[in-house]
């Protein structure tokens, strides 16, 4: 082989080397979009059924129709949870298992509140609306560890950092049933 071809060989495996790095970073930063509109929208998920007390609480009436539309939305609610929770599972068990306790956490406290607002008498005029009714949710540290996970998901060193990742789950999880 002379210098020519050995050159025009080195050239052609730098270009198709250039050429697969490209193409993996380019793949890379599209499963990290589409990953993180997932991990926002199962988020979402839990922060509109942290609002249901609120939905309860602001009723228009006591009839059948009411507790209909509120039934409808609260089962929507709990369908779009189950979902995001398998598709989580899917994609990351690490991020599941987080997911999965701070729904937990939530759960915990989302249902005496939503009894509480049942309880509540329903809204016949602008001046009784419920503005001083708030529900506090004792859930920062899953918050905290749920997006720890999916931060450290998107990273392209995710796999270096599930061990941590599980450890903190587990202490988080037995410091809270302790």
């Amino acid at each position: 082989m002379n210098n020519t071809q050995v050159i025009t060989l080195l050239t052609g495996l730098v270009t198709a080397l250039v050429a697969l790095v490209g193409y993996w970073v380019n793949q890379h930063q599209k499963r990290r979009e589409r990953r993180a509109d997932v991990f926002a929208s199962a988020l979402e998920a839990i922060r509109e059924y942290e609002q249901t007390p609120y939905l309860i609480r602001r009723r228009e009436g006591p009839d059948a129709a009411t507790r209909a539309r509120i039934s409808e939305r609260l089962s929507a609610s709990a369908a779009r949870r189950r979902y995001h929770e398998a598709v989580l599972t899917l994609d990351s068990p690490i991020v599941a298992a987080s997911y999965r306790a701070l729904l937990v956490r939530t759960r915990r406290q989302v249902g005496p509140y939503r009894s509480d607002a049942w309880k509540s008498p329903v809204i016949a005029s602008d001046e009784e609306f419920p503005g001083s009714a708030y529900y506090a949710y004792d859930n920062g540290p899953e918050w905290d560890l749920c997006l720890l996970a999916m931060r450290r998901e998107l990273s392209v060193f995710a796999a270096l950092r599930r061990r941590d990742t599980r450890r903190r789950l587990e202490a988080l999880i037995a410091s809270r049933s302790a």
